[in-house]
């Protein structure tokens, strides 16, 4: 009995594989309070890349945290650099408000800054802002290297600063950061016209909550946090390093920034899925191929498309040959 067999395995393999791209290394667990957790990142022994990437996931609450164990620092999510995307890898994560030591709403709340010296990590320079809330005071952070920068908040009226664009002017300042930082003080010089007992504090905080929309200080003092963002990497002499810093077909690494404009080293190495693949880098075989034919939208405008390696044709319906297996 003749039988004709499409070779269709090598397809059906692209399309798992794809859809079996790992994020995480062997059975380790994939998320913590619905947040992704893609190695180098893990939670549990053997499924991070060193102490500074361990998730510690705190079901002791009513829904499991995400914690980033080392900083002690709360993760709202974690994202894999994205070469093609313009887009370093990323951790958002819930920082500590600084209360200025003689204020009246510190309590025992901290007055010092997370340190994340001995890191790859630092603060995102482009995703966040140093902000200061209080009236008529100048604050001032030393990234104790070779930087000082700050901002001015002036207020007219003695009201209680609650809802503010943080302009300047209305009891809140905000400015840029330096660039590459990871240790920083700060801070408060209140001058001659500022009120007494007053509560002053800082932060860095993403810049993208900093809208038209006023934001709640009476919120933000009571939870003490505030949303920043961490840019990460690996360091460029580690063991992880050293396995995958290969250019491959299906991924690359580099020192430099993916999402600035200009060439900008950073201090440490990132590495991303090429085009037309998707996955980890960071796992060995951890970048697969995508099946654009098989995606929302159709590439090929009608025509028939072709998955390929990474890539994809696009080919006339009369070019197109079958491959069969004819035999008994």
């Amino acid at each position: 009995m003749f039988q004709i067999l499409l070779l269709l395995g090598s397809l059906l393999l692209h399309e798992e594989a794809s859809l079996a791209a790992p994020l995480v290394k062997g059975n380790c667990p994939p998320t913590c309070g619905g947040v992704t957790i893609p190695f180098p990142f893990g939670i549990g022994t053997g499924c991070f890349l060193d102490e500074w990437y361990e998730i510690f996931c705190d079901e002791s609450t009513d829904g499991a945290v995400p914690m980033l164990k080392k900083p002690n620092l709360r993760v709202l999510n974690i994202s894999l650099p994205d070469s093609h995307g313009g887009k370093n890898g990323m951790i958002s994560v819930s920082l500590p408000i600084i209360y200025w030591p003689n204020g009246t709403c510190r309590g025992n709340r901290s007055s010092t800054a997370v340190n994340l010296n001995g890191s790859h990590f630092i603060f995102s320079e482009s995703s966040n802002v140093l902000a200061a809330v209080g009236c008529n005071i100048v604050v001032l952070l030393d990234d104790q290297k070779s930087a000082i920068i700050g901002c001015k908040s002036s207020y007219k009226d003695d009201k209680v600063v609650r809802k503010m664009t943080c302009s300047g002017r209305d009891g809140c300042c905000h400015t840029t950061i330096t660039p590459d930082l990871q240790a920083f003080t700060i801070t408060f010089n209140p001058n001659k016209d500022s009120p007494k007992n007053q509560c002053e504090y800082a932060f860095l905080g993403d810049r993208s909550k900093f809208t038209r929309s006023p934001i709640d200080f009476n919120n933000l003092k009571a939870s003490g946090h505030f949303p920043a963002v961490l840019e990460w990497g690996i360091a460029k002499s580690s063991r992880a390093a050293s396995e995958i810093y290969i250019y491959g077909d299906s991924y690359s690494c580099s020192n430099f920034s993916f999402n600035s404009p200009y060439p900008k080293e950073m201090p440490f190495l990132q590495c991303s899925c090429r085009r037309g693949f998707t996955g980890n880098p960071y796992i060995k075989s951890g970048c697969e191929d995508v099946d654009e034919c098989k995606g929302p939208t159709d590439p090929c405008s009608g025509r028939k498309c072709v998955n390929r390696q990474g890539s994809y044709d696009c080919v006339d319906g009369s070019k197109i040959i079958k491959s069969v297996l004819i035999g008994k």
